[in-house]
């Protein structure tokens, strides 16, 4: 089993350094909820078996809509992580935006693909409603989007970081 605090396979590796990040994010939002002191190793044999098991020779993966955690985003903005491969630098996760919530105007490193599955949101002067996909490109900047009634999308795209 590898040490997985032995990072130096993964040096230099982007996807994997962004991987480290958001975790890295994630935790610090936590703050003193979490203990200072390093999870035992048997916790981190655990992990480790958790995603062996995950990364096994599977034809294919179910995530349950039970399963994954609702977190903040931005105002009215709550965000679930589906799935991550770190490998390929991209990650899966639902947002839901409630009424009169909204994303800030950003960029993207990579194509960002956005299927609206509930509601719809304005962006850029355009409505985009339930069943429609919303791509965003790499290297351009994206202007504000606000749901006035609420919406919930599936994104798929890079890794935050």
């Amino acid at each position: 089993m590898t040490d997985m605090h032995d990072t130096d396979a993964h040096d230099g590796d982007p996807a994997f350094e962004a991987l480290a990040a958001l975790w890295d994010r994630r935790l610090a939002e936590a703050g003193d909820a979490l203990d200072a002191h390093e999870p035992s190793p048997k916790v981190w044999e655990l992990i480790s078996a958790r995603i062996d098991h995950l990364q096994a020779s599977q034809p294919t993966l179910t995530v349950p809509s039970s399963e994954g955690v609702w977190e903040y985003f931005a105002p009215g903005v709550l965000k679930k992580v589906l799935h991550v491969d770190a490998d390929a630098g991209w990650q899966a996760y639902l947002v839901k935006i409630e009424p009169g919530g909204g994303v800030a105007p950003h960029s993207h490193s990579r194509l960002e693909e956005c299927f609206v599955l509930e509601g719809e949101f304005q962006i850029g002067g355009a409505t985009v409603r339930k069943g429609d996909l919303h791509l965003g490109f790499a290297g351009h900047d994206h202007g504000a989007l606000v749901s006035p009634a609420g919406a919930l999308l599936y994104i798929r795209g890079q890794i935050d970081g």
